[in-house]
């Protein structure tokens, strides 16, 4: 079955065909999704026990069979496996058979803030679907659990029958995220002592909430139904205001950021489990754990160290790049290259200042006949003596031998034999060397 087979499929709500895009989103690839808004995201969050799999199932049950449902649980990662801990889908199993719900159980795989970035690309799949509802389930596990906010249109807040202390001490974190708080197990008769209190907690909210819509607390028991209905309805007139106020758009701003981030951290924890050699440098002594975190990074390839610039009068060059309000280091005399240095540090690379010591030195030859500008381009590499291997099985020149530069051991590529470039290459300093 082709992608483009898959998609139409998805479209027509074909259940099989969802779940084999968002296996294939989770799994890295670009789906040529449409980037627009159809779905109405319900983050359901809460402390643990609260009742979310049980208010989620009775919503699900109440809703009009002509409308798509779409349910995603996100559940703790095994941390051997990765893998789903709990598998709420087994609690909604009677759910799965009809044909306009959909229900797939996410797995955390340890992200910070209980979402990750596969979670993020099965509701973007859903919503190309044409999902009407796609519920969240979080693992509801208190102040770290909520990037949820950055992805739900709705938040709703379950709280269960608790004291007054208990629900100041959730307030730290689940209670300044919510746009609806629902009393959980209002058979309960706690509950409605819980629900004087979460009002009394509201009212403060919303006389610092920015935004027309302000918090609503409503009475529920999904066990047995009560107040179901009453939250659906509350449910969609919240996303009526969404709409009406252009709301739904900025959500999907704040969701693909957020995407951003969440896949930059996938492809950093692959990078990770990849890259045990850097590990074992940092254990005995040769990295420091800095250095390895750049070479993480930048993923073993040569990479752009500095631009180096000769100058005649160095300290007029600094005065001129701190004007520009650049951070500029303190001159620093590197005696092997007969130079006196600066560094300029830029967002992602630096500048090299260069005044020659003295009037014999390769860069005051270099000033004499070409006047100030840009003296050489240097490059960091992880490994020297295997990149000079590679450029002199290329046929370019090495001039004489490594040497010791201002942060490490350099080495340079004749001009001649690269296009008229003299190409500095340079291995940081690590420890023990």
């Amino acid at each position: 079955m082709d992608l483009g087979d898959l998609l139409k499929r998805a479209r027509s709500w074909d259940k099989l065909a969802i779940a084999k895009l968002i296996t294939l989103a989770e799994e890295g690839i670009e789906l040529p999704l449409e980037n627009q808004r159809r779905s109405h995201v319900i983050g359901v969050t809460g402390p643990p026990g609260a009742g979310k799999s049980t208010l989620i199932y009775s919503m699900a049950r109440k809703i009009p069979q002509d409308r798509r449902i779409a349910i995603l649980t996100i559940d703790p990662s095994s941390p051997f496996t990765g893998g789903s801990f709990m598998g709420n889908r087994i609690r909604m199993q009677e759910l799965t058979s009809r044909p306009n719900i959909y229900i797939r159980s996410m797995a955390t795989r340890g992200i910070r803030g209980g979402l990750n970035y596969a979670t993020i690309a099965a509701i973007n799949v859903l919503e190309y679907a044409g999902a009407d509802y796609i519920f969240l389930e979080t693992v509801g596990a208190g102040q770290s659990d909520t990037d949820v906010k950055y992805v739900a249109d709705t938040i709703l807040v379950l709280v269960p029958p608790l004291s007054g202390d208990e629900i100041q001490a959730l307030k730290s974190g689940l209670m300044e995220i919510g746009d609806i708080y629902v009393v959980s197990k209002s058979d309960n008769q706690v509950a409605e002592s819980t629900y004087r209190d979460l009002m009394a907690m509201i009212d403060m909210v919303k006389e610092i909430k920015s935004d027309s819509w302000k918090p609503i607390v409503v009475r529920v028991s999904g066990l047995y139904g009560y107040g179901v209905d009453d939250l659906i309805k509350v449910i969609d007139d919240r996303f009526r205001e969404l709409m009406n106020n252009g709301k739904l758009n900025e959500m999907l701003i704040s969701r693909r950021v957020l995407e951003m981030r969440l896949y930059a951290y996938d492809l950093l924890e692959k990078s990770l489990s990849e890259r045990r050699d850097l590990e074992k440098e940092v254990v005995n002594g040769r990295l420091s754990p800095q250095e390895a975190a750049r070479r993480l990074l930048n993923a073993g390839k040569p990479r752009l160290d500095h631009v180096a610039i000769a100058v005649k009068n160095l300290d007029s060059a600094v005065e001129k790049f701190r004007r520009l309000g650049l951070r500029v280091s303190e001159p620093m005399i590197v005696e092997e290259q007969g130079v006196k240095i600066a560094m300029v540090w830029l967002g992602n690379t630096r500048i090299e200042l260069l005044e020659p010591l003295n009037p014999g030195s390769t860069v005051a030859r270099f000033l004499e006949s070409r006047g100030e500008g840009i003296h050489h381009i240097a490059l960091e590499v992880d490994d020297l003596d295997e990149f000079i291997k590679t450029a002199k099985g290329s046929g370019l020149v090495i001039i004489g031998g490594p040497s010791k530069g201002a942060e490490g051991v350099v080495v340079f590529i004749h001009p001649k034999s690269l296009n008229g470039v003299l190409l500095e290459l340079v291995k940081r300093q690590v420890l023990n060397e």
